[in-house]
């Protein structure tokens, strides 16, 4: 059980209503009330607003309009202290990397990965929500993030790609999308995410305070700290897998977390699941992000920690039942 600020599911539903929902429609089977809805310190679970979002898919014609409607609406004050460590940071790098860290503490449903990739550095988006669901999220997600990176950026025209590996819905206006996100939008791409960060990561940004930007992080790992007493484990060993690194070892993790290897092993065992299994979990999860790339699989086998592409797709197969290059040619078929 994950929980989260309601300032997301109050952008929801007032998007909703706007197109003419319900509120009642809206918040019906999430277990939210509309007192609830108004109090600015309810915390909601994750449950609670991917059902709402499903509410507001069954009224929408286009989930993709509706995530690209929605995400434009988040804005950095919507993130709290996170926002304002995220605007006073040196430089973009420094910016992604504490978004990553702190990704908990944001609205997002999406897996998040800034990856290099050939001569370029992309920042990856991977949701497993199934459906026109997971379509609006994915969305949602990436048109949020575009909107932060405008903010901290301050200007507008940058060289930056926001690409889907979706067809551009009919009546859509590209233009229009360009113009309020301040990027280049691209269609039937190899991956979802943003493309053309390499030159921009290390330019400083306008409003970069370091006195500012370490007050306002402290703040943030209090906050992720109180938070993650309410997660899982292996969420918890999941999230600071993708923070460490995939070479990062139980220990490694275990002292993250500030526990013994022995109490961390017994916690996952009590939630029927491993080391390995997490690890695996995790590595799977990365590895079908990079094989929507044209990334070769030996490439991708030693981003992942493997030794070799052969222990690479014999863990992808025991995980997926099929191999990397036949998940590869399967979505290639989806797209």
């Amino acid at each position: 059980m994950a929980f989260r600020s309601v300032t997301s599911v109050q952008i929801i539903v007032a998007y909703g209503i706007e197109q003419g929902v319900e509120e009642g429609v809206l918040l019906n089977g999430s277990g939210l009330t509309s007192e609830q809805l108004r109090d600015h310190d309810q915390l909601v679970e994750d449950k609670q607003e991917l059902q709402i979002l499903n509410n507001l898919v069954q009224h929408t014609s286009s989930p993709f309009t509706a995530g690209v409607a929605l995400g434009s609406r988040y804005h950095l004050t919507s993130y709290g202290i996170m926002g304002y460590a995220l605007l006073a940071s040196s430089t973009a790098r420094k910016a992604i990397e504490l978004g990553l860290r702190y990704l908990d503490l944001t609205y997002v449903f999406s897996q998040i990965t800034l990856s290099q990739l050939n001569d370029d550095i992309a920042l990856t988006f991977l949701c497993d929500v199934p459906g026109e669901l997971g379509e609006l999220v994915l969305v949602r997600d990436m048109v949020g993030a575009a909107m932060i990176q405008r903010e901290v950026f301050e200007h507008k025209d940058l060289p930056i790609t926001l690409q889907f590996t979706a067809a551009p819905p009919a009546h859509l206006s590209i233009a229009d999308i360009e113009q309020t996100l301040g990027v280049n939008i691209r269609f039937n791409a190899d991956y979802n995410g943003f493309a053309h960060l390499a030159p921009l990561l290390d330019l400083p940004l306008i409003k970069a305070n370091e006195a500012t930007a370490r007050l306002c992080e402290a703040q943030c790992s209090q906050l992720l700290q109180q938070k993650q007493n309410w997660k899982p484990v292996a969420k918890l060993v999941k999230d600071t897998l993708v923070h460490l690194g995939l070479t990062a070892s139980m220990e490694d993790i275990a002292a993250h977390l500030a526990r013994t290897t022995r109490t961390l092993h017994r916690q996952l065992k009590q939630e029927q699941t491993s080391w390995r299994q997490v690890r695996d979990d995790v590595r799977v999860g990365i590895a079908e992000a990079l094989l929507l790339t044209p990334m070769h699989l030996d490439e991708i086998a030693e981003r992942l920690g493997y030794s070799n592409g052969a222990n690479f797709s014999h863990s992808f197969k025991r995980c997926k039942n099929m191999t990397p290059s036949q998940y590869r040619k399967q979505t290639k078929k989806l797209g």
